[in-house]
């Protein structure tokens, strides 16, 4: 269960030939329990091996409450939202090498409602993308009866690499999913690979919403090498993109990356992500369009410390139409205001430092109470990728800190000032969370 408030107002297989095989291959459910869950990401897609009896099965509840208001220059009034999610579910153990999910979740207003919801008609304020909800949130039967593959059909959860492309927006209270199969491959020695095909995006806007549901033709093919010689892993892939109703963000994207660690000394590591894509236009996108995608993230991580520096370019086709991300956790990249969760035509650098500390679960003394704290800040500075214009910048800050028997409590603070792209958005988030 996981929980979230916040304070009224002080002021986010080769090219043409991949495999869509994931990093976490295996199962679609996200479990709230899972040891390596991060309340603003999800819990990545896990891959377990089949065991025996259908009643060796799992149940998962997570509860979070959030607070959350916005100062937007161009809105008169500040949005404050109080909102309560849970989403409870059972899983199966296998049965002849089968196992089944599901999952409901369930949105609700318990607090101020003065903001809009996208649908609730209260343009007068800010936009808070929290609506209230029941759905069925995942519904899979799973099968691990060909070696070496899963296979997984129905309603899904998938976060996917680092989320920059696929993602549950697991910080909003409404999780993204997916209706669909996919198969997780880790027959081939060295490599683990996905194929996965969507029909349908259950969007973060709920069943009530025009926009909550997107029908699509969707084909992800990624395929991820084991750790090579010299520390790294390599990724290729290909997403293959087809939104029915969102023709504009419709899109194919063909790249990789490389990402690892490597020690420096005993208590010093350096490490890395090198990524390159080029975008088309795919489907029935209205707008004849190319544009490149690159990200060079490097830091240094000493004792629980961690710095990064990073550069990530969301091309642009001389300002006709940029490069896009339309299944991604947006939050969690360029600047938790979220100011660019669509990409502007044209496009978007983002210059950024980040810096990340977390105590160790088991310290002791007077930090015996913060084992396990996160904090994280960071500074962007965003340019446009043609025509030299000045968007902004933005100041974050996060915390994060398990308490104990499941609890937790989290803040979040961001603060975009505009320069030439957009008005000045502070946000303030404070959050309780409980997990089961």
């Amino acid at each position: 269960m996981t929980a979230v408030f916040a304070w009224p107002n002080p002021r986010r297989i080769a090219a043409g030939l991949c495999f869509v095989l994931s990093v976490n291959a295996g199962s679609a459910a996200a479990l709230a329990q899972d040891a390596l869950y991060d309340p603003q990401q999800g819990a990545p897609t896990r891959y377990q091996a089949p065991h025996t009896g259908i009643l060796n099965g799992k149940f998962w509840t997570d509860f979070r409450y959030r607070y959350e208001t916005v100062d937007q220059a161009n809105f008169a009034r500040d949005a404050h939202a109080s909102t309560l999610r849970n989403k409870t579910g059972v899983e199966s153990g296998f049965f002849h090498g089968f196992r089944a999910g599901v999952e409901g979740e369930f949105v609700v207003e318990i607090g101020p409602d003065d903001f809009n919801n996208t649908i609730n008609g209260r343009t007068e304020f800010p936009v808070v993308v929290d609506v209230e909800s029941a759905e069925v949130d995942q519904a899979y039967l799973e099968s691990h009866n060909i070696p070496g593959v899963a296979l997984l059909g129905g309603r899904y959860l998938e976060n996917l690499d680092n989320l920059r492309y696929v993602g549950s927006v697991a910080w909003r209270q409404n999780d993204q999913t997916f209706d669909g199969a996919k198969a997780t491959i880790t027959a081939i020695p060295g490599v683990t690979g996905l194929y996965a095909y969507i029909g349908n995006v259950n969007r973060i806007f709920s069943d009530s919403s025009p926009i909550g549901n997107i029908h699509s033709n969707i084909h992800l093919m990624h395929l991820e090498s084991d750790e090579l010689s010299f520390g790294g892993r390599l990724t290729l892939y290909t997403y293959l993109i087809d939104l029915y109703d969102l023709d504009f963000l419709s899109n194919a994207s063909y790249g990789g990356f490389l990402k690892g660690k490597r020690p420096l000394s005993d208590s010093l590591s350096y490490n890395y992500r090198f990524e390159y894509a080029h975008q088309t236009d795919y489907g029935d996108g209205p707008i004849p369009y190319d544009a490149d995608y690159v990200r060079v993230e490097q830091g240094l991580t000493w004792s629980g410390l961690t710095g990064n520096l990073v550069y990530e370019l969301l091309g642009s086709d001389n300002g006709i139409a940029a490069f896009q991300t339309p299944l991604a956790t947006g939050h969690i990249f360029n600047g938790f205001a979220d100011v660019f969760l669509v990409i502007p035509p044209t496009g978007l650098q983002d210059f950024y430092v980040e810096a990340k500390y977390k105590v160790p679960a088991n310290s002791g003394g007077p930090f015996s109470y913060f084992g396990g704290l996160l904090l994280v800040a960071q500074y962007h500075e965003f340019r446009s990728a043609v025509q030299s214009i000045d968007y902004g910048s933005e100041l974050d800050f996060y915390a994060y800190l398990p308490l104990r028997d499941g609890f937790y409590v989290q803040a979040k603070y961001a603060d975009y000032r505009a320069e030439s792209f957009f008005v000045d958005i502070q946000k303030v988030i404070f959050g309780l969370g409980y997990q089961y």
